[in-house]
């Protein structure tokens, strides 16, 4: 019964992240540039929760919080407090930061820069190759420039690419279940 129950609230979960991955746009989100406004927020503010539920830090003590950083962007800081309010995620409770000075990105476990603050976050972004931040964009190039996930729009959905090199590097475990979900890249291949 207790297998049953395991298996039952993993598909559970599963099912959470594949309905996010395949939430359509809400006529008005994707617009010229490709991303538009408010429902667009609140769908990369889920995504990154649940790419935070398919991500294992290494040494991540019992009691720790997982703290997820935002650069930039009020809204979307907005969003993501509004989605992880009272969630955990394995015991751990999730704080968001604003983090003002790239220094401070290395308390952070995930790491979101929209792609407006990508060409001026470069610099801090390669200091964190070999640190466990789990760094997420929505900037074009983002994972062929060594970011791990990049969020894009395709056919009116937001998908997702993970750079399983630089996933690698920083020592990150991902979830197969996650990686089933995205485009993967390797040696700067798309699989």
């Amino acid at each position: 019964m207790i297998a049953t129950v395991h298996v039952h609230a993993r598909y559970v979960v599963i099912a959470g992240l594949v309905t996010v991955a395949t939430f359509a746009a809400v006529p008005g989100t994707v617009a010229g540039n490709g991303i538009g406004a408010a429902p667009d927020v609140a769908i990369k503010a889920a995504f990154l929760y649940n790419f935070a539920k398919f991500v294992d830090w290494p040494a991540l003590p019992a009691a720790a919080r997982i703290v997820v950083c935002t650069v930039g962007d009020d809204a979307f800081a907005g969003a993501l407090i509004e989605t992880v309010r009272g969630q955990s995620i394995g015991g751990h409770l999730i704080d968001v930061s604003r983090p003002r000075d790239s220094s401070a990105w290395r308390g952070c476990h995930l790491l979101f820069i929209p792609d407006a603050e990508t060409r001026r976050s470069a610099a801090g972004l390669s200091e964190l190759k070999t640190l466990p931040v789990l760094t997420v964009s929505d900037g074009r190039g983002f994972a062929e420039s060594g970011g791990i996930i990049e969020l894009y729009v395709e056919g009116e959905k937001m998908r997702f690419l993970i750079n399983m090199d630089a996933a690698d590097l920083s020592g990150l475990r991902i979830s197969s279940r996650l990686l089933l979900l995205a485009k993967v890249m390797r040696n700067n291949h798309v699989q």
